[in-house]
């Protein structure tokens, strides 16, 4: 490491723990995706704990420390912009960098849509997502449909992610992926004091719960799937 810099706490440790369960949970439901018919429940299993991952990042991008809020890395185009014209020589950034903080949004956006729309699906025989009772058989199959191409999008967004985190972390010698793990990152003496004090664990699990709750109720106070009947 150079001199000149240090390694700082950035990335707290609910939002580690999030990011690496994310990563399970869309492994499994791609898995499960392509598995066959006897995986369904399960996929529809990994949707709702995606639902679950989604909400709570989006109340952790609220209340969580520093790095964790949208507000720290949701900038303007203006900034991104910029960030453009400098690629390769810009600082290291604590957190999300202007790139990656919209990367980032646009993803947890993608899978909270992609899950939602997993409630309205069916397969026609046997499975079908909690509220797919509630629209015509023609909206679920248009439905069905985008579930389908959101996924394709997830995949392209995961496949640029990745290839963006193998260039800041063997290109730029960032080691971003060791800070996931850590939640430290070697910034410049320049850059001042970055670093987080606190993880809110307390306040991470509290949304967390609220997050799985609020899932739980959505699927068990949904109205009972409707199948025809074949004779």
């Amino acid at each position: 490491m150079p001199s000149d810099q240090r390694p700082q706490l950035i990335w707290d440790l609910p939002l580690r723990l999030w990011h690496w369960a994310l990563v399970i949970c869309l492994a499994g439901s791609w898995i499960t995706a392509e598995a066959g018919f006897e995986w369904t429940q399960t996929h529809f299993y990994f949707g709702y704990t995606a639902l679950a991952l989604v909400l709570f990042r989006l109340t952790w991008g609220v209340f969580g420390t520093l790095h964790s809020r949208y507000a720290s890395f949701v900038v303007s185009p203006m900034r991104v912009f910029r960030y453009l014209k400098n690629v390769g020589s810009n600082p290291t950034s604590a957190g999300h960098n202007p790139l990656g903080g919209w990367a980032s949004a646009l993803i947890v956006g993608l899978i909270g849509l992609q899950a939602s729309l997993g409630l309205f699906i069916s397969d026609d025989i046997f499975y079908a997502g909690p509220y797919n009772s509630v629209v015509s058989d023609h909206t679920a199959d248009a439905l069905a449909g985008w579930h389908h191409r959101i996924f394709t999008l997830i995949q392209i967004a995961l496949v640029m992610h990745l290839a963006a985190v193998g260039w800041h972390t063997w290109g730029l010698k960032e080691r971003l992926i060791q800070a996931m793990f850590h939640g430290k990152k070697n910034l410049h003496e320049s850059a001042g004091n970055q670093e987080i004090s606190e993880h809110r664990a307390t306040i991470a699990l509290v949304l967390m719960v609220l997050a799985t709750l609020a899932v739980t109720a959505l699927v068990y106070f949904a109205p009972a799937p409707v199948f025809d009947d074949f004779y």
